[in-house]
């Protein structure tokens, strides 16, 4: 496995809502550092979203990969995997296609690329009716600090950027989906993720627990790798939820750092 040390490989998970996906594109034209691909990890094969790629690829100033599979039900980790190998970059930084970055998101990943740890960030909850006004407009740029002081936005505090270092914070908590960030070469130490996760639930929570095993320590990017989550219901989802607590709990017993199922099929 040869990957450039330079940049930034940015792995997007999708599943319809190409419309939120939009402003997040945006966000990313708006990027300080400038030195990354991007990758989008469709968990479906829609015709809608491969012309809007093919649109974006004319206007974005940075490269645009597309990997997909069939949908049949939720297999973010099956696509994940396929996006991983698809990377050009030694650096991975994985976000949703719910949340728009910060200008300086990027920016916080690529100071810290040669680090062996494992990075990971925080979100601003967004209101339904920001959201709402943010995709009828089709402009980021409406997100202003004002609006959403005003808005009825949740977790208020993990919007504020904070431009000088500190001591990262080191914590358990790790949201796949809020972002998180680290090498590609020890992703493939532990197989990354584990394809036996069907369903929504504790992919995220089995990956860190590998990535614990073997050393990896986690360290929390809060108020500098700042996302704006765009406000979208959830349902249907606690059955697949208890089955995975399951399936995790039995990985975790007996114990599989490299798991079976996951980059490299055994």
């Amino acid at each position: 496995m040869i990957s450039n040390s330079s940049g930034l490989s940015v792995i997007i998970s999708i599943y319809k809502k190409v419309e939120y996906l939009d402003l997040v594109l945006d966000s990313l034209k708006q990027q300080r550092y400038k030195n990354f691909e991007v990758i989008i990890a469709e968990d479906n094969d829609s015709e809608e979203l491969k012309k809007f790629i093919e649109q974006k690829r004319k206007v974005c100033n940075f490269k645009i990969k597309h990997v997909w599979q069939k949908d049949k039900g939720f297999r973010k980790s099956k696509i994940l995997n396929k996006a991983i190998k698809e990377a050009e970059f030694n650096f991975l930084v994985f976000v949703d296609s719910d949340c728009i970055l910060h200008k300086r998101f990027l920016d916080e990943y690529a100071k810290r690329k040669n680090t062996n740890d494992c990075l990971f960030g925080r979100r601003v909850m967004l209101s339904p009716k920001l959201t709402e006004s943010l995709l009828k407009e089709k402009n980021i740029n409406g997100l202003s600090l004002k609006k959403i002081l005003f808005s009825k936005s949740r977790h208020l505090e993990e919007g504020l950027y904070i431009p000088f270092d500190m001591n990262l914070i080191k914590r358990k908590a790790v949201m796949i989906g809020s972002s998180f960030g680290l090498q590609k070469n020890i992703i493939y130490k532990v197989n990354g993720f584990d394809e036996d996760y069907e369903g929504y639930g504790f992919e995220d929570a089995d990956l860190q627990w590998r990535l614990e095993s073997i050393g990896v320590k986690f360290k929390s990017l809060r108020n500098k790798a700042i996302q704006y989550h765009l406000f979208h219901g959830r349902g249907g989802q606690k059955e697949a939820f208890n089955k995975n607590q399951k399936v995790y709990n039995r990985k975790k017993k007996e114990g599989n750092v490299f798991c079976h199922n996951g980059l490299i099929k055994k």
